[in-house]
């Protein structure tokens, strides 16, 4: 018995018993979050707990597993044998990780159960409202001006915030240096003391100074206008109609759960995601609810990686890089 076939059979064994009962969920749930506290993978879990809990009837503990982009928590849900481990994540973990690790400990499609995605969180392009720019032909015409003379900040090497920008130079055919921090908050900071020319990270952390004023968004990187900033052009309606960029909320388990199981957690996961007290936050935060069928989410996942490994190939992004 090779290893994939003794991880299958370890990760299918605890949910037997209790799907011949109909009893599963029989403890606390766990949900694995990748990434700090206040992202969006803390947020949605957070959002989604109560809804679980009320119509599964068991407790839902949220605990933090961050390191190596998500991978440490992803590896921790992929081994996970008690048949109650969620994962709430976004692209980073099943659909970028695989690209930009040469070696990954677990297989993100096998390891895995899909359960819903949950949301698409736009991304914006920031800029300092000092640099007097207004769109994103100007941001585009600075760097083809003064070639070698601008960055952008990013949350991390090897995140979507480092891939989106990356994108955005491919597709506009000009170059920036990339600065990577530690997270939202210090890439803001560095933009807002003007060390940085502009960033593209999800509109939720930045919402506050973009309504405030205190930093200018130049376009969203949806295809369709963002509900609650319908003044906001997509990049791909200003020149770039190949750029689409966004966070995405998904909730996984591992591998192994009987169908009964995938669909009783799905029915609560998408029923809880469309309470009306979720719902009104999602559109707060410009959150586009999707709620999807397990189906639709490993589909998502393929798609996401096929593009992302594409723009880390061509930039030959290294995760310190």
């Amino acid at each position: 018995m090779n290893r994939r076939t003794l991880l299958a059979a370890a990760t299918s064994a605890p949910f037997a018993a209790h799907a011949q009962t109909g009893e599963w969920p029989r403890q606390p749930l766990r949900v694995i979050l990748p990434f700090a506290s206040g992202g969006v993978t803390d947020l949605t879990a957070r959002l989604l707990a109560p809804g679980l809990q009320q119509r599964l009837g068991q407790p839902v503990i949220i605990e933090g597993r961050t390191g190596a982009g998500g991978t440490i928590a992803a590896e921790l849900v992929a081994r996970a044998t008690d048949g109650h481990t969620l994962f709430s994540t976004t692209g980073a973990t099943n659909s970028i990780a695989p690209a930009l690790f040469p070696t990954l400990r677990y297989d993100p499609v096998r390891d895995f159960q899909p359960i819903s995605f949950i949301a698409r969180v736009p991304h914006v392009v920031l800029v300092n409202p000092a640099s007097g720019l207004t769109n994103i032909q100007e941001l585009i015409a600075l760097l083809r001006r003064e070639p070698g003379r601008h960055n952008y900040a990013s949350t991390g090497a090897g995140s979507i915030t480092h891939l989106a920008p990356e994108l955005f130079l491919q597709l506009a055919g000009v170059q920036a240096t990339h600065i990577p921090t530690r997270g939202s908050g210090p890439a803001i900071i560095e933009l807002l003391a003007g060390r940085v020319t502009f960033m593209i990270d999800a509109l939720a952390p930045a919402i506050g100074q973009v309504q405030q004023g205190s930093l200018k968004a130049l376009g969203a990187g949806t295809r369709t206008r963002i509900p609650n900033m319908p003044d906001l052009v997509p990049v791909a309606e200003q020149g770039l109609p190949d750029f689409e960029s966004y966070t995405w909320a998904a909730i996984y388990m591992t591998a192994g759960a009987p169908p009964a199981v995938v669909q009783r957690l799905h029915a609560a996961t998408v029923a809880a995601a469309r309470d009306t007290d979720v719902t009104r936050r999602f559109f707060e935060l410009g959150y586009e609810l999707v709620a999807s069928t397990p189906e639709e989410l490993a589909r998502i996942q393929r798609e996401e990686y096929v593009k992302w490994g594409a723009v880390i190939r061509r930039a030959d992004i290294k995760p310190e890089s």
